[in-house]
């Protein structure tokens, strides 16, 4: 019988010992640490790999930090009052406050604040409040209610909403006309220079200043003013059915008038259901020239409780100090 032979792997201290590892599919040598030479280089290879994972999260730990600092900065920005420098609101200033409606919105523009909300970090094209002035729902700061450029700007928007509102009913003409309806027109008078003058007008409250003819103005050699862009003439008004009546009204000059209430005249016969009233204007039927539009600024000081349905039709007179219309 034949001797055995040993195949485990033996360990002896002479030279450089080292383990045979074998496996059913890697065989490698794996030095001992207790060999000084190789623990030198892989304490080297370990450093050499540990610094630029440190460098990193440095890096990163500024950048952050740099990140929340410079947020923070923005974050907690404060804007000191234009006027006086102090730490407060504009509208809480004992400066801004003692000051009339002129100088407000002149220091409002001078010091670049949001006309809307009185803000100094945004324009007021910018601003996304939805706050209105409380007296008129403008858009502009209820403190600055009042002021003429303010006026002015909501007259524009008007203006671009009526010619809006004006195309519109162009294209709804045809199916409009195909109806006898009826403009609720008045006969007014016109003070200048002591004289009367009789023309004819029109009740619109859907619009929020009077309007009169640029035309009528040259004939009659009315004053007028200029506010900003536009033409302003005071009027003083009369009743023709009511001597006692009688109105100062500041009217916006236009060239829109005049216009003519009908494509054509109507017929006369419509008249014998209002023959007992007093009318406003006792030709309404007529397709005569309007030369001036009373706005929402005259209209309460006009109407008067009183309607009056003949028949139950769809023709109803109303009450005004300028008479039946």
């Amino acid at each position: 019988m034949a001797p055995q032979t040993n195949t485990k792997p033996t360990c002896s201290r002479q030279g450089s010992p080292t383990f045979t590892v074998r496996s059913l599919s890697v065989t490698r040598s794996i030095s001992p640490l207790s060999d000084e030479g190789t623990l030198a280089r892989r304490l080297h290879r370990f450093k050499a790999t540990l610094s630029p994972i440190r460098e990193e999260r440095g890096n990163t730990h500024r950048t952050a930090r740099r990140t929340i600092s410079r947020s923070s900065k923005r974050t907690h920005k404060h804007v000191a009052c234009g006027l006086c420098k102090k730490d407060h609101r504009l509208v809480t200033c004992s400066k801004f406050t003692q000051m009339n409606i002129n100088e407000k919105f002149d220091a409002v523009i001078k010091y670049k604040y949001c006309v809307n909300c009185l803000a100094r970090s945004h324009s007021t094209q910018n601003c996304t409040s939805k706050k209105r002035c409380s007296t008129c729902n403008g858009e502009h700061h209820s403190i600055l209610h009042g002021h003429p450029r303010l006026f002015c700007e909501e007259l524009k928007k008007t203006s671009k909403s009526e010619e809006k509102l004006h195309t519109r009913r162009q294209k709804d003409l045809p199916t409009l006309l195909a109806k006898p309806t009826l403009i609720p027109t008045v006969m007014i008078k016109v003070k200048h220079d002591g004289k009367w003058n009789k023309i004819r007008a029109i009740i619109n409250p859907t619009r929020k200043v009077t309007i009169i003819a640029s035309e009528l103005v040259q004939r009659l050699r009315l004053p007028k003013t200029y506010l900003d862009s536009h033409r302003i003439c005071k009027v003083v008004m009369g009743s023709l059915t009511d001597s006692d009546w009688h109105v100062e009204v500041n009217c916006l000059l236009t060239h829109d008038l005049p216009t003519r209430p009908y494509n054509r005249d109507l017929s006369g016969e419509i008249t014998k259901k209002f023959d007992h009233l007093v009318l406003a204007d006792p030709t309404f039927w007529k397709n005569d020239n309007i030369m001036l539009e009373l706005g929402a600024d005259v209209y309460p000081r006009i109407m008067k409780p009183g309607l009056f349905n003949p028949d139950n039709s769809t023709v109803i007179a109303q009450n005004t100090a300028l008479g039946w219309t």
